[in-house]
């Protein structure tokens, strides 16, 4: 018998839908289902409001840091498209003069000495100044926008150690019409200064050309100006700015190869022997040139002095100052004003790829087989070396003179290279008392015993004792491990001959009466240990 119910098809859902389905029937939705849905409410309110605080939080953070970094890096890009611009700038912009004519002048240092800045009283002094194309020491200077640094000038001074930088201006003057005022852009103290009221110093103004014009004019001279002192509100003592003869920006490899710088005569030098000797063993080795600052010299070093001048192989610097107690207000005799003028003074003014810093009493040996000086270190150079430290062994005078080798018939018998022939047996260590030989295209500060300041990525090269030393001839002192020496006779062997008759020669020429060069009252003072 056949049903008569109607069978009705089940519509077909979906699983989502299914799945809802199954929550809502379940007898704990029912129940709980308000409370259920308040509590995910509250959730997703307070989710909400922790994200909206976190992104509002980080959105002012990071604008904030981005406004620093922007800052920032406007600076740093700023610098760093000076950077890479100033090289093709330097390039490309013409240099001019006012008064052409200085250029054509050689350097003879006859112009140069020390000029105070304002009151007397105050004791600020000005020498020299240098212009350095170098772009290394002008990169970081800022340069108001629409103008590019091409150079600088270096100005070398006797300042307080304790003087308000911002306060110096430098003060350019070009065919003696005023040009323009700017503040100084580094000033420093020269090393060693030991904190002394006064120091050797150089302030450095950068020069800058607007880059829409394709000439910059150079400065014939600068003055120094400061404000804190009402003396020297007002530039008065200029001096006039050196600069390279030919090679203006230091394109090519320099002209001359080797130059000598003594420090400062005082005291009434009287060692006229011991200059000519000096004179002679560094011509032999290569040397062209000697800047001999002199401040205090006797009638006889004066006239030995005034004979080279006269040839050539030496400039002498008028070195005369006063109203300092030296080693007590200021290091001795301004020295360190003195070495870096001297290097500066070689490198830009004289051409020169090679500057000895020595004294009278100091030859740098080359120990290599009949080689001279100039030609280790033409040997040993390479681009990235910045100076040639020699360690220093010592000839006492308390060591019994060699006279057995003199010639005979020589008016000049006490030549130190040749007749002391005892020394110091042990090298003292690099920078104790070392010398040395620097480059000054990559030297920025000279010390005493070593470079201070240098351009990037060079080093020093440290001379060993197989391949040099310097030989310290010195009086009047002893020390350093006297006691324990060896025999010396190299310079005697290499040089004798040679030296005997060049400084006889040279004597009957500056003293034609007795074709002596006197000694000096002082120049064994020490006295002798047999």
């Amino acid at each position: 018998m056949a049903r008569e119910t109607a069978y009705i098809s089940i519509k077909s859902r979906s699983k989502p839908v299914i799945f809802v389905h199954s929550l809502v029937s379940n007898r704990f939705t029912r129940k709980y289902g308000l409370i259920s849905l308040i509590l995910l409410t509250a959730l997703g309110l307070l989710f909400y409001r922790r994200v909206l605080f976190v992104s509002m939080f980080n959105t002012w953070t990071y604008d904030m840091v981005r406004e620093y970094i922007k800052k920032q890096s406007s600076d740093e890009l700023q610098q760093k498209y000076i950077h890479q611009t100033l090289p093709l700038y330097q390039r490309s912009v013409f240099l001019t003069f006012g008064n052409e004519s200085l250029l054509q002048e050689d350097d003879t240092g006859q112009r140069d000495h020390w000029l105070p800045i304002g009151d007397l009283e105050k004791r600020f002094k000005v020498y020299s100044a240098y212009f350095d194309p170098r772009l290394e020491v002008i990169e970081s200077y800022a340069v108001p926008d629409g103008f590019l640094p091409f150079g600088s000038v270096r100005i070398f001074a006797i300042l307080p150690f304790k003087v308000r930088k911002g306060d110096i201006f430098c003060n350019f003057r070009s065919d003696n019409t005023y040009v323009a005022q700017h503040q100084a852009d580094e000033v420093e103290a020269v090393h060693e200064h030991w904190n002394m009221e006064f120091a050797a110093s150089y302030v450095i103004c950068k020069l800058a050309g607007n880059i829409t014009k394709r000439e910059a004019r150079l400065p014939d001279e600068v003055a120094l100006s400061y404000l804190s002192e009402p003396s020297m509100r007002e530039a008065t003592s200029f001096v006039r700015i050196k600069y390279p003869k030919t090679d203006r920006l230091f394109r090519s490899a320099p002209s001359r190869s080797l130059a000598v710088c003594v420090g400062p005569l005082h005291h009434d030098f009287a060692y006229a022997l011991r200059a000519v000797e000096f004179f002679e063993y560094y011509k032999m080795n290569g040397a062209e040139r000697f800047y001999v600052y002199n401040k205090s010299a006797t009638l006889e070093v004066d006239a030995v002095l005034r004979h080279y001048e006269a040839t050539g192989l030496v400039q002498v610097l008028d070195w005369h100052f006063e109203g300092y107690e030296f080693e007590g207000e200021l290091r001795y005799e301004g020295i360190f004003v003195a070495l870096n003028d001297c290097f500066y003074r070689a490198t830009v003014a004289g051409g020169f790829r090679y500057t000895a810093i020595v004294d009278f009493d100091e030859l740098l040996f080359p120990v290599g087989d009949k080689e001279t000086l100039l030609e280790y270190l033409q040997a040993k150079d390479r681009y990235d070396v910045h100076s040639f430290n020699f360690q220093g062994v010592f000839f006492y005078d308390i060591y019994s003179p060699d006279l057995s080798q003199v010639p005979p018939r020589v008016n000049n018998t006490y030549l130190y290279t040749q007749v002391r022939n005892v020394r110091t047996k042990n090298p003292l260590l690099h920078h104790n008392r070392s010398k040395y030989v620097l480059k000054g295209r990559n030297v920025l500060e000279a010390g005493n015993h070593f470079v201070w300041k240098t351009v990037r990525d060079t080093y020093e090269y440290a001379v060993p004792e197989s391949e040099g030393l310097l030989m310290h001839y010195r009086d009047g002192s002893l020390g350093y491990d006297f006691e324990n020496v060896v025999l010396d006779n190299r310079v005697r062997e290499r040089f004798g001959d040679a030296l005997w008759k060049r400084v006889n020669e040279k004597c009957g020429l500056i003293f034609p009466e007795s074709g002596v060069c006197p000694l000096g009252e002082n120049y064994n003072q020490t006295g002798q240990v047999r």
